[in-house]
């Protein structure tokens, strides 16, 4: 049976500060994927977003979760302490997928974003052939159990995310926020849901800047709101907005702590708002000691999300009875991942001699007598094989008994010389 691991982190075992420096850009995930590949892992999967960096592994033989840990330390040039990291194997690293596909594991619960990550984090897996049959069959099962949750419970009603947040704690310190100026910074899935948020609550002046100029044009015809300000006119024009929230995915700063000064002082006292949803952070958070600048980043919306999500818990039973139900299909379909392998060879070695056998007397029959000689034999192999083949598949309610089974079935059969089989 192909064992595998997850090792990770996320809000409920790490700070901002340490899941930013492991996060993992986008850009580098494919190269990432192939290092681990050769060194570490036959198959592999990395879930990183602004709250959790995660590593899905199908090792190597001899390789262990601690050799992953150390490695990520190093690639990370950062020092790793086992307590702010989790490391679950096989059924455990499974349901954790599931429930947090399913929004139960986020930080906001039931945050409409999260479908979507694992999703891509799969894609990205797929595109690199950093995926093989278990970690194949788990992101798709996990994919399943989160729409299921979607479709089938009240989890999702009312779904808010990690942008909607960031909009409730600006209206918390700016209140009415109809006429506040407001800045999103990054053009992503974060950014979008950011400005649909504001302007669900009202705001009118809503202004989006991001690096590439064109995408940010193609949001703001897509959302159809919204004035573009250009990339480089970011600093220059900070000082004319209340409100701004950066959610980009940028390895460094791209708001630094002497812009912002300059843009604070330019205000006449006024109060601005800066919340940064960025993982690594975007905005220096220096900045919070900037007089009349609120700098708020992911640790700073708790109190916020936990008055938006009493109600979804009670959804919660709900949604693990689905993941319950998934858990247990995708362990049947686990359990049974060494004995498929015999299956197909007993099989490719009964059609294999029923083949020679029949070949060698073809010409004893007529085209027609054949055909029905053909079929015949067929459903006779069939049949001989059936009742080992029956003893194989009790591997879902005795799998050791059954890969014992499997054993004998290779030495009784000659399957274990490939020659054999066709």
């Amino acid at each position: 049976m192909s064992q595998f691991f997850a090792i990770g982190t996320s809000h409920k075992q790490a700070s901002v500060e340490l899941r930013e420096q492991i996060a993992f850009a986008e850009d580098e995930i494919p190269d990432i994927l192939a290092e681990l590949r050769e060194w570490f892992a036959r198959e592999v999967v990395i879930l990183s977003t602004c709250n959790r960096t995660e590593l899905y592994v199908v090792p190597n033989e001899e390789v262990t979760p601690e050799n992953i840990l150390n490695w990520l330390g190093e690639n990370r040039k950062v020092k790793i302490e086992a307590s702010q990291f989790f490391n679950i194997h096989s059924n455990s690293a499974a349901r954790h997928l599931m429930e947090v596909a399913a929004g139960i594991d986020s930080q906001v619960i039931g945050d409409i974003q999260i479908i979507g990550q694992v999703k891509d984090a799969y894609r990205r897996a797929k595109e690199a052939k950093s995926l093989g049959p278990v970690l194949t069959r788990l992101f798709e099962t996990a994919l399943r159990a989160g729409k299921r949750v979607k479709t089938e419970t009240e989890l999702f009603t009312g779904a808010v995310s990690i942008s909607y947040v960031a909009v409730e704690l600006a209206r918390k310190i700016f209140y009415p926020l109809e006429g506040q100026r407001t800045l999103v910074v990054g053009a992503g899935e974060t950014g979008e849901l950011t400005a649909i948020s504001l302007r669900g609550r009202g705001v009118r002046q809503i202004s989006l800047s991001n690096r590439t100029e064109e995408r940010g044009k193609e949001l703001i015809d897509k959302l159809g709101f919204g004035e573009l300000l250009p990339w480089e006119m970011l600093h220059s024009e900070l000082h004319n907005f209340d409100i701004v929230i950066v959610a980009t995915g940028a390895r460094d700063y791209v708001i630094d702590y002497e812009s912002l000064r300059k843009a604070a002082a330019q205000r006449s006292g006024n109060q601005m708002l800066i919340v940064d949803l960025a993982i690594p952070r975007n905005v220096d958070p220096r900045a919070s000691e900037i007089p009349n600048v609120f700098c708020k980043d992911l640790n700073d919306l708790n109190s916020v999300i936990a008055a938006n999500v009493e109600r979804r818990r009670e959804e919660i039973p709900k949604a693990e009875e689905i993941i319950s139900e998934e858990l247990e299909e995708f362990s049947a379909w686990h359990r049974m991942a060494p004995i498929r392998p015999v299956i197909a060879d007993l099989r490719r070695r009964a059609e294999s001699i029923a083949e020679q056998m029949l070949q060698e007397n073809r010409s004893r029959f007529t085209e027609e007598d054949f055909a029905n000689v053909e079929k015949l034999v067929g459903s006779v192999v069939k049949k001989i094989i059936g009742l080992p083949m029956s003893h194989l598949l009790n591997a879902r309610e005795d799998p050791e008994g059954a890969l014992q089974r499997a054993e004998h079935i290779r030495d009784l059969f000659g399957l274990k010389d490939k020659e054999n089989l066709g």
